[in-house]
C-alpha cells in the first residue's frame, strides 16, 4: 500500500483526462478484496450446517483433503461444492453436495458414513456417462477401513459396493475409455491378500473381480497403473515381504482379471521377489514401468557392488532385461550402462574434505588386476569448485550443494569407451519416491 499511495494522484489525473470521475473508487482501492457473490451464497449455506452442530471433519489421506472442494459433478462446466463434516448421531459423517440454483447454493446430495474419520474421497467417472461416482474410504479404527463406491447421476446417492480396503486406485487398464477402481488388501500371516476391480457397464450395472497377491507381502508400498510391453494398461501392487520387496503385475483383459507374475506352484511372484528398497519405476519416462533386480558385480575387495537389471513384462507374464543401472544411494545419483561394456566392478575411493567418489573398473579375472576407466565424484564440501576444476575432472552436473564430476583413465586402450557426451546422456540423479517407504 506505501508504493501504490505515491501513484495515485498520478491515476487520478489520467481519468481526468480521460474524461473519467474517480467518484467514490478511491476508498475502493484501500479495501480489502470481496468475494464473489456466489462463493458468498456458499459460505452462508455452509455456516447453516455448522451452526447446526456440525464441525468440519477434511479427509485425511489421499489428494483431496481440503474441507470443502469444488468438483464438476455431471459435466455440465458449472462445479458443485463438496464439504466434509462430522456431527452426532447414528452416521456422524456427512459428505454435502451443494449445487448452484439462480446464483445461489443449495443442498444436492448427501451421503453419510460410519467411523472415527473420512479417510479419502476420489471423483471418477467408473461407467462413462458423464456423472462422476464418488468413491469414499471410511476410517473405521487403526487397522480397519471401508470404501465405498457412491453413485450421484441426478444427485440422487445410491451406495454401488462396499468393502475393506488397505489402498485404492483408479485406472484404465482395459482400454475402453472408462476407469476401473482397485481396491487392494493386505494379506495376514494366514492368507494372501487380494485385489478386487470393480467397473460400472452403461446400463449402471456393478462389475467386479478378485485376485489374490503373493503370499508373504505384509504392506502395501506402492500402487501404479502402466504399460507393458505389449499392454497399454496393467496393475502394480508392490510390497514388503520378508527381507525385500515383491512386486505383482496384474492385467485386466476380457471381463478377467489375472496376475501375470504370480507363480502358482509357491504362490508368490518370484520373478519380481528381491533383497532390495528399489522400487519399479517408469525409468524411460515412456509409460512402460519396470522392475529392478539386483545383481551382484566381481567384488575388489569384501563389499560387494550391485547394479540393477531393469525388466519389462509382456502381457503372458514373460520377462526381458531393458536396461542396466548403477545406483549410488547415498550419493543420490545413477547411471545408465551399456550392453557391450562386458564384465566390470566398480569400488569406493573416498576422501577427507567432502570427496566422495565411484570408480568403475574393467573386470580381467580373479588372478589378474583390474583396469579403471571412469570415476564419478560427488563434492559437496566448501571446497567442493575446487576440487572440481582439477585438471582431470569435468563438471558432469551441479545439485543444490553438491557438485558432481568425472575423470577419465585409460582411454587409449579402449576406443570404444564411455566419453563425456555419454556419461551427460546416462548420468541421473535419485529422487526419494525412487525408495520404498
Amino acid at each position: 500500500m506505501k508504493r501504490l499511495r505515491p501513484l495515485l494522484p498520478a491515476l487520478a489525473l489520467l481519468l481526468l483526462l480521460g474524461g473519467c470521475s474517480l467518484g467514490g473508487s478511491i476508498e475502493k482501492l484501500y479495501s480489502l478484496p470481496q468475494m464473489p457473490d456466489e462463493y458468498l451464497e456458499l459460505q452462508h449455506a455452509i455456516d447453516a450446517v455448522l451452526s447446526a452442530g456440525a464441525v468440519y471433519s477434511a479427509p485425511v489421506d489421499g489428494v483431496h483433503r481440503q474441507s470443502v472442494q469444488l468438483v464438476d459433478l455431471n459435466g455440465d462446466g458449472t462445479e458443485e461444492a463438496v464439504a466434509f463434516f462430522s456431527a452426532a448421531g447414528e452416521k456422524p459423517l456427512k459428505i454435502w453436495f451443494f449445487r448452484q440454483r439462480e446464483g445461489s447454493y443449495e443442498r444436492a446430495a448427501v451421503i453419510e458414513g460410519d467411523g472415527s474419520s473420512i479417510e479419502s474421497i476420489d471423483y471418477v467417472d467408473l461407467d462413462g456417462d458423464g456423472w462422476l461416482e464418488a468413491v469414499v474410504g471410511w476410517g473405521m479404527g487403526p487397522e480397519l477401513k471401508m470404501l465405498e463406491i457412491c453413485s450421484l447421476k441426478g444427485f440422487q446417492v445410491s451406495s454401488l459396493a462396499a468393502a475393506d480396503y488397505t489402498r485404492y486406485l483408479s485406472a484404465d487398464l482395459d482400454g475402453n475409455g472408462k476407469r476401473e477402481l482397485l481396491a487392494v488388501r493386505r494379506g495376514t500371516a494366514e492368507t494372501p491378500g487380494s485385489v478386487t476391480l470393480y467397473s460400472l457397464a452403461g446400463d449402471g450395472e456393478l462389475v467386479s473381480a478378485t485376485q489374490r497377491l503373493s503370499g508373504g507381502m505384509d504392506g502395501i508400498t506402492k500402487l501404479a497403473a502402466g504399460a507393458l510391453r505389449d499392454l497399454p494398461g496393467a496393475f502394480f501392487v508392490e510390497g514388503s515381504c520378508q527381507g525385500g520387496l515383491v512386486t505383482d503385475i496384474l492385467t485386466y483383459e476380457h471381463g478377467v482379471l489375472n496376475n501375470i507374475t504370480l507363480d502358482p506352484a509357491t504362490g508368490v511372484s518370484e520373478g519380481t521377489l528381491r533383497a532390495s528398497t528399489a522400487a519399479f519405476q517408469d525409468l524411460l519416462g515412456d509409460g512402460a514401468l519396470l522392475i529392478p533386480i539386483p545383481r551382484a558385480l566381481p567384488a575388489q575387495g569384501e563389499t560387494v557392488y550391485r547394479v540393477l537389471d531393469w525388466y519389462g513384462y509382456n502381457s503372458r507374464g514373460k520377462r526381458t532385461i531393458v536396461c542396466t543401472t548403477f545406483h549410488n544411494y547415498s550419493d543420490s545419483w545413477y547411471l545408465v550402462l551399456p550392453d557391450d561394456w562386458g564384465p566390470i566392478s566398480v569400488r569406493r575411493q573416498d576422501s577427507d574434505g567432502g570427496e566422495r567418489a565411484v570408480v568403475f573398473s574393467l573386470w580381467n579375472g580373479e588372478e589378474e588386476p583390474v583396469t579403471d576407466f571412469l570415476t564419478v565424484y560427488a563434492l559437496s564440501g566448501e571446497n567442493r569448485e575446487e576440487l572440481a576444476g582439477k585438471p582431470d575432472r569435468t563438471v558432469i552436473r551441479a545439485a543444490g550443494e553438491t557438485i558432481y564430476a568425472a575423470s577419465f583413465t585409460n582411454r587409449e586402450d579402449w576406443p570404444g569407451g564411455p566419453d563425456l557426451t555419454w556419461l551427460r546422456q546416462n548420468f541421473h540423479l535419485i529422487y526419494s519416491e525412487w525408495i520404498a517407504q
